[in-house]
């Protein structure tokens, strides 16, 4: 290859790179819906983050997630969450990016891949489960003043409200992606391989907890911290829809020829 395509190349890939970084702060600050509890938000963001991976690759991807995320926060007055938010979705980008490489090289690894991914979705249930019971038990007026809760009587039918929705979340998720991907093939014959799917669950499962981590430091509750963790999942369910409907869109078109990671 000669050196002026290499500089091209290269143009192109920094080009790309400062785009996905600004397309994941925009799609991040477009819709902010705040979070009780914990003061974070939800967003659209998680979409941007998902197609930076598929077009530039992890290490790429991982910058514009992270920097991209990063600036969002702090656009829009976030601040405490930026240094979070920027390691949180660098992380993110980078678990989804590797998952991905390994599936490619030897489809076996998506066997071991899709075991962590469900036992750590339920192993986090659990762990969950567990500090809300014992916070429930200890310090009942706290947990309640934590979850903006008119009374402590309220609190019982809350905790079970919450612990549904984690263990609904653990159970479903993944059943939900896979009907996607197979709607997405019936509908506009755009067949998203298995290992994509289970790379982007990994991913916001890492998000999903990275998240209740921050906050339980931040708030120094991490009981009152898992009352946003059905939020997150939320969030990451909306970033899979919406990047593989501009993935299978793009996959139609020229575009296609620029990403690293392809149908």
């Amino acid at each position: 290859m000669s050196n002026s395509r290499v500089s091209s190349s290269k143009t192109n890939t920094l080009v790309l790179t400062g785009l996905m970084t600004a397309l994941v702060t925009i799609a991040t600050m477009f819709l902010m819906v705040p979070v009780p509890f914990t003061g974070g938000y939800i967003h659209l963001g998680d979409s941007m983050i998902f197609i930076s991976v598929l077009l530039l690759g992890w290490k790429r991807g991982g910058f514009a997630a992270g920097v991209g995320s990063m600036m969002a926060d702090l656009f829009a007055g976030y601040a405490k969450w930026a240094p979070w938010t920027l390691v949180i979705k660098l992380v993110m980008a980078v678990i989804m990016g590797i998952c991905i490489e390994l599936a490619r090289r030897n489809k076996k690894n998506i066997a071991g891949i899709s075991l962590a991914t469900a036992a750590s979705w339920m192993g986090f249930n659990f762990i969950l489960g567990g500090i809300i019971s014992s916070e429930a038990m200890s310090n009942p007026q706290g947990l309640a003043e934590g979850a903006e809760l008119a009374s402590v009587d309220a609190l019982p039918a809350f905790i079970s409200g919450v612990q549904s929705q984690i263990m609904a979340g653990a159970l479903l998720i993944p059943l939900f992606l896979v009907l996607a991907a197979v709607y997405m093939k019936r509908k506009n014959n755009i067949s998203v391989p298995i290992y994509i799917i289970i790379s982007m669950t990994f991913a916001g499962l890492w998000m999903v907890f990275a998240y209740y981590i921050a906050g339980g430091i931040l708030y120094a509750n991490f009981a009152v911290s898992a009352f946003s963790v059905p939020w997150n999942m939320v969030q990451f369910l909306l970033g899979f829809v919406i990047a593989m409907i501009i993935y299978s869109a793009l996959m139609r078109t020229p575009a296609k020829k620029l990403f690293r990671i392809s149908l």
